[in-house]
């Protein structure tokens, strides 16, 4: 019975994490608005003639994201007629506005004037075409430009592609985020916007951008009651044997695995005891039962408990150790968590597991296709060999069965079943939104593979000892 209570705790905990991961307002919070440019960027300048003949639809046309505080990002094409909302300034930029939700957005053109007067070569407008990752931040994150369609307009209507021409350093400098710092005042801050400035040419414009969603990283300055008992004592020994072998993430999953799940091998063992303390005392248990199978007066059904507390005192059966399983829930939990939040920017160890490569596989990658449904499959495979060993009944079950037969028991039986197998799903389901996930998943898989077959031989001598102190007395 304590084993199908520990499945069963498993897969809450999964489908609450599932939960969680989906959860929050999938409403438009803050818009990012692609400008329109075309492949030569004919939809960004135009000349005097054409100022009443612009249309912005097809390919690289007018577009924006819709960001939300569920961190989900949609891009939308602009369809419909050109914003009546616009303003010229004197070198002949039209600043459209048009409203999104209820939330005011612009985007820019240039219209060479028929004579231009001043330098060619000035700046007059810069303009931006963004992926969605360029806008929209997890919580913990700093801008990162890398990614961002960078145009400067000059004056006499040449296109300069900054983010081409310049290299990667001089093309970030142009950016900066106003010394803006994930953390606020009562921990990482989620669920607001605010504004880049990009500097060019002496035209400065501002790019607002989205922080929402995302696992919150480990950090002391941003820590739970959890976080400072189990987390950051469970990531730190994942940052400490990582940092001795390059900064390694696997190899941190790895021997973090070994560790915790060695730290709780006891809890494993003593839930493993009282399964054959349960068994030896099943012919004791039954006799009690059947004795009272016919009576359920109050007073007789008293009796029979007391009795039952006897066969339990006999056995050394403590009744509260079906709870024993649910002590190793709050390690696993905790490593579950480590895995998913100690590679994030802004955490304290995050530096230290840096190194997320594993045989050319990505870690840091969710949902990372072929290869994280290649990881998935493992973590089902290895799951479902643990679950066909360990249901397997030892030979002294099997022979207590056979004396014994119990239709309840076979029926939890086969509950157990169903839910093992369930697990295996749900486990394979769950790796594939993470790739570490998944490989601390087959990694802590093969350890209870191996935990599993040492137990079980040492139950089959634990189990006879028990038998012939019975019958000694």
């Amino acid at each position: 019975m304590s084993k199908k209570i520990f499945f069963i705790a498993m897969i809450l905990m999964v489908v609450f994490s599932l939960a969680a991961c989906g959860s929050g307002s999938s409403e438009t919070a803050a818009v990012a608005v692609n400008n329109p440019f075309g492949e030569n960027g004919e939809k960004l300048v135009f000349d005097h003639d054409e100022a009443n003949n612009i249309i912005f639809k097809g390919e690289n046309g007018l577009s924006y994201w819709t960001l939300s505080d569920a961190g989900i990002g949609a891009l939308v094409s602009y369809d419909g007629a050109l914003p009546t909302n616009v303003q010229t300034d004197s070198n002949g930029v039209r600043t459209y506005t048009f409203t999104v939700e209820d939330i005011e957005v612009s985007f820019q053109i240039y219209v060479k004037p028929e004579t231009i007067v001043g330098n060619d070569n000035d700046v007059v407008m810069v303009a931006f075409r963004y992926g969605v990752d360029n806008v929209l931040y997890q919580i913990g994150e700093h801008f990162d430009p890398k990614g961002i369609e960078a145009y400067a307009v000059e004056r006499d209507g040449d296109i300069i592609k900054l983010h081409e021409t310049l290299d990667e350093t001089a093309f970030a400098a142009l950016f900066d985020d106003n010394d803006h710092s994930p953390l606020g005042d009562d921990g990482f801050r989620n669920k607001y916007a605010y504004d880049v400035t990009f500097t060019y040419g002496g035209v400065t414009k501002n790019i607002g951008v989205y922080v929402a969603g995302g696992e919150r990283p480990i950090s002391t300055e941003d820590a739970t009651f959890f976080d400072w008992i189990l987390v950051i004592p469970v990531a730190f020994i994942m940052n400490f044997f990582a940092s001795f072998m390059g900064n390694n993430f696997a190899m941190g999953i790895l021997f973090t695995t070994i560790v915790v799940r060695t730290i709780a091998w006891p809890i494993y063992a003593k839930s493993n005891d009282m399964s054959i303390k349960m068994n030896v005392a099943q012919p004791d248990m039954q006799r009690v039962q059947a004795k009272y199978a016919t009576r359920k007066d109050p007073q007789s059904q008293q009796q029979m408990q007391m009795e039952m507390m006897a066969v339990y005192k006999k056995h050394g059966i403590n009744v509260l150790g079906c709870l024993f399983p649910f002590l190793q829930m709050p390690i696993f939990i905790a490593m579950y968590g480590v895995v998913r939040r100690i590679t994030i920017e802004g955490g304290m160890y995050a530096s230290g597991v840096a190194n997320t490569n594993f045989f050319g596989i990505n870690l840091a990658n969710q949902r990372d296709g072929i290869i994280g449904m290649v990881l998935a499959g493992i973590v089902g495979g290895t799951m479902f060999l643990l679950q066909k060993i360990s249901m397997k009944k030892p030979d002294y079950v099997k022979k207590t069965a056979s004396h014994n037969p119990n239709p309840q028991a076979a029926q939890t039986e086969k509950t157990m079943k169903f839910v093992s197998y369930f697990m295996v799903i749900m486990m394979a389901f769950a790796s594939f939104q993470s790739n570490a996930l998944a490989l601390y998943w087959i990694f802590g898989n093969i350890y209870s593979l191996g935990q599993t077959l040492v137990n079980r031989k040492l139950n089959e001598q634990k189990h006879e000892e028990l038998q012939k102190k019975q019958l000694m007395g």
